[in-house]
């Protein structure tokens, strides 16, 4: 969950928000003439920075791309919904003069369809900001601090490191043949996040060379839900997994160490991605069932973390090791 008061964060240490990288991701061309086909997922409150009055110059033109783009989605919207719509009771009618399962499932499709349809619309239309805005998912793109020409910079980077080289599939994990024949889904790889103990070997070319900050308030991990409650499974009971969300205690705002990189291929536009560092959990997360912790800095080691050039992976690697003391607390989220 992305920190709320990130910006003023950032005005606190005199960090500037490159907006040629924001525009980056809203334009598909550097002349700003022509928009992304697909726009690039971030946090709803990291583009509502932009719908804020702004000076003349990008940042405005980026709040305008921004409208555009959304009211193309609410048109999207609109038509998706009144098509479903027309789903659901051309179904329901079939249902109240012959009941059959066929008709049952789409009753229940679009029935969810809608609901996920009006959600999309409300939160577009939505001011006020809820937590939900703040959250954020593997391949979506948020700010990350950098140090740039002696300046501290904030740009948007995916969270998801790609190395330089790399192919695009590479971000994946192809599925396996199952008994029956059938292929499982392939699932995201986990160079999301980099581990601590990796760092030196498969992250050897960003450790010590590109090194980033992102801002939090806590973070979420998927647990199995007897050892989120703490208990042993009980007999006969399925293994079930549940989502829970850690603060920490004192609550205030987590220096999250990152290592990033710069990817460019024929496949897709360059851009520029980035990975947690992660190290084993304290006690407290370790007993609700999860088995990393993202590194948290300490405020005093920001600008030596941020500028890692001439300076010893001992001395890197003792940074890592100055942490914030805190407990994180956890808790089961209820839907938004």
């Amino acid at each position: 969950m992305i920190q709320a008061d990130y910006d003023k964060f950032c005005r606190h240490h005199g960090a500037i928000m490159s907006l040629e990288d924001f525009a980056a991701n809203v334009w598909a061309a550097p002349d700003r003439q022509r928009k992304r086909t697909t726009r690039r997922r971030m946090p709803k409150a990291i583009e509502d920075w932009f719908l804020r009055p702004q000076r003349e110059g990008l940042g405005q033109e980026i709040g305008l791309a921004i409208r555009d783009a959304r009211a193309e989605e609410m048109a999207e919207h609109a038509t998706d919904l009144a098509g479903q719509r027309e789903r659901l009771a051309i179904n329901e009618a079939k249902l109240a003069t012959k009941p059959t399962k066929t008709a049952s499932e789409e009753v229940r499709k679009a029935s969810n369809k809608i609901a996920q349809i009006e959600r999309w619309i409300t939160d577009a239309e939505r001011v006020q900001q809820l937590p939900r805005d703040f959250r954020f998912f593997p391949q979506w793109w948020v700010p990350v601090m950098v140090m740039e020409d002696d300046q501290l910079v904030v740009k948007p980077m995916r969270y998801q490191l790609r190395k330089p080289g790399l192919p695009a599939s590479a971000d994946w994990i192809e599925g396996k043949t199952l008994p029956s024949g059938k292929k499982s889904p392939r699932r995201l790889s986990g160079t999301y996040n980099a581990r601590r103990d990796n760092l030196t070997r498969y992250w050897k070319s960003q450790f010590g060379h590109k090194h980033g900050v992102l801002v939090i308030d806590s973070f979420f991990e998927n647990v199995s839900l007897h050892k989120a409650e703490g208990r042993p499974l009980a007999p006969g009971e399925p293994h079930l997994g549940v989502e829970i969300q850690f603060t920490p205690e004192p609550r205030e705002p987590m220096l999250i160490a990152c290592i990033w990189d710069h990817w460019q291929g024929a496949e897709e536009a360059p851009f520029d991605s980035f990975a947690f560092i992660t190290d084993d959990p304290p006690p407290e997360v370790a007993a609700a069932g999860h088995d990393r912790i993202p590194i948290r800095l300490q405020m005093d080691n920001l600008m030596a973390w941020l500028t890692p050039q001439g300076r010893s992976l001992e001395e890197l690697q003792a940074i890592l090791d100055n942490r914030p003391e805190a407990f994180y607390g956890h808790t089961i989220p209820k839907a938004a």
